[in-house]
C-alpha cells in the first residue's frame, strides 16, 4: 500500500471512529483506533499538500475524540460515585 492509500485508509478509519463515538460504542472506538495507529505511525514525514491536509483532519479528529472520551469518563465516574453513595 502506498502512502496516499495509507492516508485514505487512515481517514476511513477516522470516520468510522467518529461514527462509533457518536453511537457511544467506545469498545469499537478502541478497536478502530488500534487498527489505525500502526498506519499513522508508518507514514513518511514528507507528504504532498493534499495528504497533509487529510493528516491534519485526522489530528483534529483525534483531539476531538480525546476530549469526548475524557468527558464520557467524567460522566461515568460521577454516575458511579452517585450510585455507590446511594447503595
Amino acid at each position: 500500500m502506498n502512502q496516499q492509500e495509507m492516508i485514505q485508509h487512515a481517514w476511513a478509519l477516522t470516520e468510522a471512529i467518529e461514527a462509533a463515538a457518536a453511537a457511544g460504542d467506545w469498545t469499537r472506538v478502541a478497536e478502530l483506533t488500534q487498527a489505525r495507529s500502526p498506519i499513522l505511525m508508518s507514514l513518511e514525514a514528507d507528504q504532498p499538500a493534499d495528504s497533509l491536509q487529510t493528516i491534519r483532519r485526522i489530528q483534529a479528529s483525534i483531539e476531538a475524540m480525546m476530549n469526548r472520551a475524557q468527558s464520557a469518563q467524567v460522566l461515568l465516574s460521577t454516575a458511579y460515585r452517585k450510585s455507590m453513595q446511594q447503595a
